[in-house]
């Protein structure tokens, strides 16, 4: 058994380093973990990969900061190592608050979301890479060549809405790549309207930490959604003006306007899992459950990408009518030309009858 388990380690490790980061013999390797009292990447995943990065004769330099607020506190000496890397890998939020804003590192930074060794060993991260990556661009292909989408689910909503034309109007790029392959970028938001149905909680979109960032929702709140804006809301009064409270908060961390739904998108990795509470801390669960397939996610409040998110469970989506999304399963990944794409091994790990417990 800890044979299995090391074994998985080094293929998780190797999967990273090779195939997401395109790291090579002789390049020297940045893994940037949390310290802190508040961590969520356990710290050991950097000793780990950099045990793995020497084996396969790279450089590895461990730098370990506390996350901070936002990008704008980004710290120097984590700046200053990534301008002696050829590739930085990030063990910690710190790359999630710059995966919109990473000027001049496109290709050279990856963000992981291997909360511990048990993710980084496990299919969620031994996946091919390069096969989910070939997904994602398909996916993304048939987003893009699409002119409306639907989002429906048990839970009431029912959202409809535009894709912008040209990739900037359509969907927002991450600065860095992510690692495992999770989510496709978000798509903005244009002449969205219909019925969104607030459910479980609401928390931050993990690009500005602040205060007080989750709300819990004991009831639904409807909202009616007019040209991207929330122009009304139902549901039990005090949870009503607690979750209008908390937008404004959100959207006074940017100046933007409180009630705008910026973006949404939804997992792609169906090996996406999570064990215990997610209400112990729900930014910890947000940070790794929003790869499954099952969680439809928008950014709202506030200048793009907003500073609060909404959370949707088992969604159905379509794109000009065809369902990519079936009640939370990705049955866009059983389609011929996508298996075509991978042989039987990884046709058993990236298919839509896979749909792990996240905890939801």
């Amino acid at each position: 058994m800890k044979r299995m388990a090391e074994d998985g380690l080094v293929a998780g490790a190797r999967n990273l380093l090779q195939r997401c980061a395109g790291a090579r013999p002789g390049d020297r390797i940045l893994l940037v973990g949390e310290t802190g009292d508040q961590r969520y990447f356990d710290p050991e995943l950097c000793r780990l990969v950099a045990r793995v990065a020497e084996e396969m004769e790279m450089q590895a330099e461990v730098v370990l900061e506390a996350p901070v607020a936002d990008a704008s506190q980004f710290p120097d000496p984590v700046r200053d190592a990534m301008t002696r890397a050829d590739r930085t890998i990030f063990f910690s939020r710190l790359g999630d608050q710059v995966r919109f804003s990473l000027d001049g590192m496109k290709g050279r930074a990856v963000m992981t979301y291997t909360l511990d060794p048990g993710y980084l060993a496990a299919p969620f991260a031994t996946a091919d890479f390069g096969v989910m990556k070939r997904v994602h661009d398909a996916l993304l292909d048939r987003i893009l060549a699409a002119r409306h989408y639907r989002i429906t689910g048990p839970c009431g909503t029912d959202l409809s809405g535009r894709i912008g034309t040209g990739g900037g109007d359509a969907v927002a790029p991450f600065a860095l790549e992510l690692f495992p392959v999770m989510i496709f970028p978000p798509v903005v938001c244009h002449e969205m309207s219909g019925t969104l149905s607030i459910r479980h909680f609401v928390t931050s979109s993990s690009t500005r930490a602040y205060e007080d960032s989750t709300v819990v929702l004991d009831t639904p709140v409807t909202a009616e959604v007019e040209e991207c804006r929330m122009v009304s809301f139902t549901g039990e009064d005090s949870l009503v003006q607690r979750l209008e409270r908390q937008l404004d908060r959100a959207a006074a961390l940017t100046g933007g306007d409180p009630r705008l739904i910026n973006s949404w998108h939804t997992g792609i990795n169906p090996g996406t899992y999570f064990h215990g509470d997610p209400y112990a801390d729900l930014e910890l669960w947000g940070t790794v459950a929003y790869g499954s397939p099952r969680y439809t996610h928008m950014h709202v409040a506030g200048k793009d990408p907003g500073d609060a998110a909404f959370h949707m469970m088992d969604m159905t989506i379509a794109f000009d009518g065809e369902t990519l999304w079936d009640k939370g399963r990705f049955v866009f990944l059983d389609r011929p030309e996508i298996r075509g794409m991978m042989d039987d091994d990884q046709r058993s790990l990236l298919n839509s009858s896979v749909l792990n417990d996240i905890g939801i």
